[in-house]
């Protein structure tokens, strides 16, 4: 994505928006050379890391000289073929090349969805425990307010969980906010190398959020194989801190953000054009996946956390 901008994990959502109208495009021959010539270029301009670019590119040339593309008729099944041959060699699943997204006018569910800001619900659960279910990480315009208004809603709670098992990503200005209503202290959450002008962003709780902070109320964060990129930020922001406790399933592993660019008038692509990096472990969770400390099944996620919840306050006791 591009630096000094609002950044967004957002390929998930692009892949759900795609008209199924486009699947049935036949692709010639000419045009399917052309279109690879131009994702070689794009990857070797802008991938993060450049020695791989190069091996990626030159899969794909090696591929379509031997006529592996031939075999793919339309502009969906190329697009799947073209992904998974990029994902072969540089196994980043943010690298993704998909059908030209149709324009849709606003809709009345849209302006909900931005309303809500990704904050889907926040409700005090029996035992007086926090609960929000957070499916993106919406652009800051929406997501601070959306936030504000969901930790009101758990304010005096005794602990409080974040589900994230259904959310893909989003803004890391917004991770950040959301992180920052749990530390008092001024700390380096997370850094973003970007390839362009060879530069690393930073990104540090902030002084003050628009609600209170509640650095001493215990959290568990819920996740799944869904959760990714940003939301894996946030749960390995939190877990490198020992500032929550992460409950479900190993997440996603993409660590790398990009931005969507156009390869054609049918095809474009999503490419990674940076990379995060934890202060604490100096790396991240790129193919990965962030590792629950109390690894079960998503659906038993929810359950396992009030449990835990419980037993920690018997033990308080």
């Amino acid at each position: 994505m591009i630096p000094g901008k609002h950044l967004r994990f957002t390929f998930l959502l692009i892949i759900s928006a795609i008209s199924g109208s486009c699947g049935q495009q036949l692709v010639e021959k000419s045009d399917q050379s052309k279109t690879i010539s131009r994702i070689n270029e794009l990857i070797i301009e802008n991938y993060v890391f450049p020695d791989v670019a190069e091996k990626t590119a030159a899969h794909l040339t090696s591929l379509q000289e031997n006529g592996y593309f031939d075999q793919f008729k339309n502009i969906n099944e190329l697009a799947t073929a073209l992904t998974e041959a990029v994902q072969s060699i540089n196994h980043d699943k943010h690298m993704r090349i998909f059908p030209m997204r149709v324009p849709t006018p606003p809709t009345e569910s849209r302006a909900e969805r931005e309303r809500q800001g990704g904050f889907v619900e926040s409700k005090v659960l029996d035992g007086n425990i926090g609960y929000i279910k957070l499916n993106g990480f919406a652009d800051p315009r929406f997501g601070k307010p959306a936030a504000d208004n969901a930790m009101e809603t758990v304010l005096g709670t005794r602990a409080l969980i974040i589900d994230l098992r259904e959310n893909g990503g989003g803004s890391p200005h917004m991770v950040q906010y959301l992180c920052s209503y749990f530390f008092d202290e001024h700390l380096l959450l997370n850094s973003l190398y970007w390839r362009a002008g060879n530069h690393t962003e930073e990104f540090w709780t902030l002084p003050k959020v628009n609600g209170k902070k509640q650095p001493n109320l215990p959290l568990y964060i819920l996740t799944s194989s869904y959760t990714f990129s940003g939301a894996e930020e946030f749960c390995y922001n939190m877990q490198t801190r020992n500032r929550a406790t992460l409950i479900g399933e190993t997440t996603g592993g993409g660590a790398n953000p990009g931005r969507v660019m156009r390869i054609n008038k049918d095809l474009e692509m999503s490419v990674p054009t940076g990379s995060a990096v934890n202060p604490i472990t100096g790396t991240n969770w790129e193919g990965t996946g962030v590792t629950p400390d109390v690894r079960v099944a998503k659906e038993l996620a929810l359950e396992s956390a009030l449990e835990l919840i419980t037993a920690s306050q018997e033990g308080n006791e």
